[in-house]
C-alpha cells in the first residue's frame, strides 16, 4: 500500500515515519507521540514534523521497553528536551539497565542502514552512545492522560509480549495503539505471534483489546487497519498464536528435536516485512516462542 508521511488518520491522530516504523501524534494540539521506534526512525520523524510546521511534542509514550520501540528516545530529546518520556514502571526499570541498554542500540546500529536510505536529508549526526535511558515519569494500566483539546488516552496493561507492555485507547476518535500486543505483521495475510514473556497473558491481552469498539487499529510497523478490517485482524492474532503454540506442543510431544523445530519456525517466519530485522534477532525470537510454548503444556 502506498503511503506519504505524515498522513492524517482521523480528525486528531497524524502518523509520521514509514511503513516498517511508526510515529503517532495524538489530541487537538498533536501533544503526546505514541510509539519512539529507533534513531533512524526518529530522525524521520523529526525531519517530516519539521517539515509539517506542527509544533514539538510534549510527552513521548513509551509502549514497552524492546529496542525497535525506545532506542529513538536520545533521538528525539536531542531535538525535543522540553518532552517528558512516560513508561510503565517495568519498562523504566528495563531503561535504566546499562547492559540491556548498550544491547538495544548495538542492535538499533545494525537495523539502521535500510532506514536511513528512506530518509534523504534526514539529519545523520550520531547520538552518544546509550547506557541509560531515563524515563520523565511512571504510568500504568489504567492510568489516563488528559489532552489539551479534550479527551484523553486510556493506557492499558498490554503483558504477554513483553510484561512492560501498554496499549492505548483515544476513544474521542475511536483509535486503539496496540503496539505489538497482537504480532508482527510479516504480511496483509501473516502475523509472527510474538509471546516472548508469557503465552496466556498474550492470548488474554489480545482478547481484552479485542472488546474496545476501535475504528482504527495502529500498528507501530507496517498495516493500519480500518473499519470493517479490525475484527478479522485479531482474530488472525489469536489463530497465529494459538496455532504456532498447538504445533510446538504437539512436536515435542512426538519426540522433534528442537533445534530442527527451530529452524522450522524461523524458515517459515523470516520473510517479507520481517526481514527488517536480523536473522540473529529473529532466531532468538524463535527461541523464545518454543521456550514460553513448552512452559504453557
Amino acid at each position: 500500500m502506498s503511503r506519504s508521511w505524515p498522513e492524517q488518520l482521523t480528525d486528531h491522530v497524524t502518523v509520521f515515519g514509514n511503513g516498517h516504523f511508526r510515529h503517532y501524534l495524538v489530541g487537538e494540539y498533536q501533544e503526546v507521540l505514541i510509539e519512539c521506534g529507533v534513531t533512524a526512525s526518529a530522525r524521520h520523524f523529526v525531519k517530516q514534523l519539521s517539515d509539517s510546521g506542527r509544533p514539538a511534542p510534549d510527552n513521548l509514550l513509551v509502549m514497552h521497553a524492546h529496542f525497535d520501540h525506545v532506542c529513538g528516545i536520545p533521538e528525539l530529546k536531542r531535538h525535543f528536551p522540553g518532552a517528558e518520556v512516560l513508561a510503565s514502571p517495568a519498562a523504566a526499570g528495563v531503561m535504566d539497565n546499562p547492559k540491556v541498554v548498550a544491547g538495544f542500540f548495538d542492535q538499533d546500529r545494525q537495523i539502521a542502514g535500510d532506514l536511513e536510505t528512506e530518509a534523504p536529508g534526514a539529519d545523520a549526526e550520531q547520538p552518544p552512545r546509550q547506557n541509560r535511558i531515563a524515563v520523565d515519569r511512571t504510568v500504568s494500566g489504567g492510568d489516563r492522560i488528559a489532552l489539551k483539546g479534550g479527551g484523553n488516552l486510556e493506557l492499558i496493561a498490554a503483558p504477554g509480549h513483553s510484561p512492560c507492555g501498554l496499549a492505548a485507547w483515544f476513544e474521542k476518535d475511536r483509535v486503539l495503539f496496540v503496539s505489538d500486543a497482537l504480532g508482527f505483521q510479516i504480511s496483509d495475510e501473516m502475523i509472527f505471534p510474538v509471546f516472548f514473556h508469557a503465552y496466556r497473558p498474550y492470548i488474554e491481552t489480545i482478547e481484552q483489546l479485542a472488546k474496545y469498539p476501535a475504528d482504527v487499529l495502529a500498528f507501530p510497523h507496517e498495516r493500519i487497519w480500518q473499519g470493517k478490517d479490525v475484527k478479522a485482524v485479531f482474530l488472525r492474532a489469536l489463530s497465529a498464536a494459538r496455532d504456532v503454540r498447538e504445533e510446538v506442543v504437539s512436536e515435542v510431544g512426538k519426540g522433534q528435536d528442537l533445534s530442527d523445530l527451530k529452524q522450522i519456525l524461523f524458515n517459515r517466519f523470516y520473510r517479507g516485512n520481517l526481514r527488517i530485522y536480523t536473522p540473529e534477532n529473529i532466531r532468538l525470537c524463535v527461541d523464545l516462542l518454543v521456550r514460553r510454548s513448552i512452559e504453557d503444556r
